[in-house]
């Protein structure tokens, strides 16, 4: 699962820079120390707030389907005749028109949207 894996390299990579400044700031005064992290605090909140509206901004995981003007689909043995659009709910709108025929003998048949669970 890549977006797991993408979790986990940006944990890992969040805890090494940390370590780091930590590492930095101990080698420093207390008063260098005390400056270097507000400048540091400063930059990470900015940084922090364009994250926060580049999510709100981004559009939704909803995608439209339009399914239209297909061929005609022919199955035999119990297999499944497809001349629509076999999908995961996508939460968005759906727009089927002028779908071709489908045959199925002892499947299914399928001339418009489907959707999976």
């Amino acid at each position: 699962m890549p977006v797991q894996g993408g979790r986990r390299a940006v944990l890992v990579t969040t805890v090494l820079i940390l370590a780091v400044f930590v590492g930095g700031l101990s080698l420093l005064g207390w008063g260098r120390a005390n400056q270097v992290a507000g400048v540091v605090s400063a930059v990470v909140g900015v940084a922090a707030l364009g994250v926060g509206v580049c999510a709100l901004l981004a559009p939704s995981g909803s995608t439209s389907v339009r399914v239209s003007r297909t061929g005609r689909a022919t199955a035999a043995g119990g297999g499944d005749a497809n001349t629509g659009a076999v999908a995961p709910s996508s939460g968005g709108a759906v727009s089927v028109e002028e779908t071709g025929d489908a045959r199925a003998d002892g499947g299914s048949a399928n001339t418009g949207y489907r959707r999976q669970a």
